[in-house]
């Protein structure tokens, strides 16, 4: 029903409001259709919320699609059909909090490769891999903003916080970021 977007070029579609306010209204009769338009238009944002929180692709990929089958499911909850991203970036931070919970309660496994596809270029491997080592404060605004072009004052909302504390985070990040992807430099020198 849904694929999820990961990538720089996987914008969000932007929905104006009243647009999003038919499309949930049909989602709550039971129009898949409209439902899936929403999928199409939140799925990089989720994406984005998981892997942020996350930190691996493949678990963010899974996460992503739960979070989007359970809005279809509970679509009837939601009160403010304006409020269909909030709501939908809630259920995924939900989910992820959870799947944290268990994954700390496991016994850590080594991991490989943090599910990077083969046939992605190394530019990407090396900025995932510095992505992966950013505590989720810093990873995802920074995820939130550049590769789902959302604004610091979208990303404040979503997230729960502050604009301002959403604009420290991103220079922060961008800082680490940089010494993360510093530092792999001169370890290739």
């Amino acid at each position: 029903m849904c694929v999820i977007h990961g990538g720089v070029k996987d914008r969000e579609l932007r929905l104006n409001a009243e647009v999003e306010n038919k499309l949930v209204s049909s989602a709550r009769k039971g129009d898949r259709t409209a439902y899936a338009r929403l999928v199409e238009t939140y799925s990089p944002r989720v994406f984005a919320i998981c892997f942020g929180m996350l930190g691996d692709r493949h678990d963010a990929e899974d996460l992503a699609q739960q979070t989007l089958l359970r809005g279809l499911m509970q679509i009837s909850n939601l009160r403010n059909a304006q409020r269909f991203g909030a709501w939908i970036a809630q259920i995924a931070r939900h989910l992820c909090i959870d799947a944290l919970r268990r994954r700390k309660a496991q016994v850590p496994a080594p991991s490989s490769d943090a599910g990077i596809g083969d046939g992605d270029p190394e530019v990407y491997q090396r900025l995932e891999a510095a992505l992966a080592k950013l505590k989720p404060d810093y990873r995802m605004p920074l995820l939130l903003f550049y590769f789902d072009g959302r604004s610091t004052r979208s990303i404040a909302e979503t997230l729960g916080i502050s604009q301002a504390t959403v604009q420290t985070r991103l220079g922060r990040g961008r800082r680490k970021l940089r010494d993360y992807l510093g530092s792999e430099d001169s370890d290739h020198e």
